[in-house]
C-alpha cells in the first residue's frame, strides 16, 4: 500500500516537471518568433529610410544638333528627364536599343554631388522612349559591341560582304558623308558579319568619256578579288538616270558583263541586286515617271536592271514592292536629308533593316547552314540509358523476390 502511494507521488512530480518544460519551450518559441518578426519590421523600416532623396540637376546651357544621329548605350544609365532624378533603364535593359541624339545640354549636377557634365537628349529608334544620357556613355553604332542581329543572321557567318554602289551606298546625306552610318554599317549589325563598303559618291553603272569615276561598276569589279567575299550587293543607276545619256541597252549590257565576271571569279559568290530609290529632282517632283536625258524614267531603269538580274537568277530588291512607304511624296522631305535624293541617318537604318531582311529571306536554300543536333542526340541517348537502367533494376528486384520466396 505504501509502495503504491510513493509511486503515485513520483508520477505526479514527473508529470509536473514535463508540463513545466513544455510551457518553457513554448515560451522560448514565442519569444523567438516575436523577436524575428520585430527584427524583420525593423529591417524593412531601415531600408525605406535608407533611400536618400535625389535633388534635381539643372540645365545651364543648350547646344544645337544638326540631324539626329544613331548611337547605342555602352555603359551607365538613361534618365527620364534633364533633372536626372529617375532612371529609365541601364546598359543591361537598354543595351540593344538604337538611340538618336535630338538635343544636347550642359547640366549642373552640384546638387547631386557632381560638377558640370554634357548630356544628350535621346529618342529610341522606334520613337517610343525618350531620355537623357551622359555623352560619355553613348557610342556610334559603328563602334563597340552592339548586337542587334536578326533571326537567321547566322546564314552569313564567315560570309564577308562587299557593297558596291554610288553615294547612297557610301552613306552620303546630300551635304556630307556619314562615315560608319550608311546602310552597309547596319547590314554588318543586323547580319552580324563583316561588311566592306566600296560605295563611291557620284559613281555610274556605265562609264562614259564625260561621266566616269573610280567607283563606277566596271572599275570596281575589275579592281576587286571576289574570292575574298561570300556575298556582294550591286546598287547603281540613279546617277546614270540623272546625269548621262547612257541608254537602257548600255546599262543592261554593262550590268550583265560585270555579273558574269564576278561569277567567273567566284562560282560560290552570292549576289543581290538593289534597284534605285525614287528621286525628287525638279521642284520636289517625283521622277518615277519622268523621262530624263537618256530617254527613260526611273521606273523604266528599274525594270531594265530587274530583267538582267532575272536572267542570271539573282534576287533583286525593288523598293516599290519591298517597302513602298520608305520614300513617298508625303515623307520625302524628312526621309531624304537633302529633300531630293540622299537619305537621312534614320532612313539609312530603315534601308539597312529592309535590305538585311531581304537578304535573309532570299538566301540560297541549298546554302542554308544545317542546324546541329548534337545536344538533342545526347539527350535522347541519356533517356535510353535511363530506361535500360530502370529495366535492369526492375529485373533485379523480381529476381530477389523469387529468391526470397524459395528460401
Amino acid at each position: 500500500m505504501r509502495k503504491s502511494i510513493v509511486s503515485i507521488a513520483s508520477l505526479a512530480i514527473t508529470l509536473m516537471a514535463v508540463g513545466t518544460a513544455t510551457t518553457s519551450a513554448k515560451a522560448k518559441s514565442t519569444t523567438k518568433t516575436t523577436t524575428s518578426t520585430s527584427s524583420k519590421k525593423s529591417s524593412t523600416t531601415d531600408k525605406s529610410k535608407a533611400k536618400p532623396e535625389v535633388k534635381p540637376a539643372q540645365i545651364v546651357q543648350t547646344y544645337d544638333i544638326d540631324q539626329p544621329l544613331p548611337y547605342h548605350l555602352k555603359a551607365g544609365y538613361v534618365y527620364t528627364s534633364s533633372t536626372l532624378q529617375k532612371q529609365l533603364g541601364n546598359v543591361k535593359t537598354l543595351g540593344t536599343t538604337t538611340w538618336y541624339v535630338t538635343g544636347a545640354a550642359k547640366i549642373d549636377r552640384s546638387s547631386q554631388g557632381s560638377g558640370y557634365s554634357k548630356f544628350y537628349q535621346v529618342k529610341s529608334g522606334n520613337g517610343s522612349q525618350t531620355g537623357w544620357v551622359w555623352n560619355g556613355n553613348l557610342q556610334p553604332i559603328s563602334e563597340g559591341t552592339f548586337n542587334i542581329a536578326m533571326k537567321n543572321s547566322d546564314y552569313f557567318n564567315k560570309q564577308n560582304i562587299i557593297t558596291m554602289g554610288d553615294s547612297i551606298t557610301r552613306g552620303y546625306d546630300g551635304y556630307e558623308t556619314l562615315d560608319g552610318l550608311g546602310y552597309p554599317n547596319w547590314l554588318a549589325r543586323y547580319l552580324n558579319t563583316n561588311v566592306t563598303n566600296v560605295g563611291y559618291n557620284g559613281a555610274f553603272l556605265v562609264s562614259t568619256e564625260d561621266n566616269q569615276t573610280t567607283g563606277d561598276l566596271t572599275t570596281t569589279v575589275d579592281s576587286t578579288n571576289f574570292k575574298n567575299y561570300g556575298v556582294a550587293t550591286i546598287a547603281y543607276g540613279t546617277n546614270d538616270y540623272g546625269h548621262t545619256d547612257s541608254t537602257l541597252d548600255a546599262i543592261q549590257d554593262t550590268l550583265a558583263q560585270n555579273i558574269q565576271k564576278m561569277q567567273s571569279e567566284n562560282k560560290n559568290l552570292i549576289i543581290y541586286g538593289i534597284l534605285p530609290l525614287t528621286r525628287y529632282d525638279k521642284y520636289g517632283a517625283n521622277s518615277d515617271e519622268v523621262i530624263a536625258q537618256g530617254g527613260y524614267s526611273i521606273n523604266q531603269l528599274r525594270d531594265a536592271e530587274a530583267e538582267v538580274y532575272k536572267r542570271y537568277n539573282i534576287p533583286y530588291l525593288d523598293w516599290r514592292s519591298v517597302d513602298p512607304n520608305l520614300i513617298t511624296d508625303s515623307n520625302h522631305e524628312s526621309r531624304l536629308w537633302d529633300e531630293r535624293l540622299h537619305p537621312s541617318a534614320k532612313t539609312y537604318q530603315l534601308m539597312g533593316r529592309d535590305i538585311s531582311k531581304f537578304m535573309i529571306d532570299n538566301f540560297p536554300k541549298d546554302r542554308i547552314p544545317k542546324k546541329t543536333t548534337t545536344k538533342k542526340t545526347s539527350s535522347t541517348s541519356k533517356k535510353t540509358t535511363n530506361k535500360k537502367t530502370a529495366t535492369k533494376s526492375s529485373a533485379t528486384k523480381t529476381a530477389n523476390v523469387a529468391k526470397s520466396a524459395k528460401k
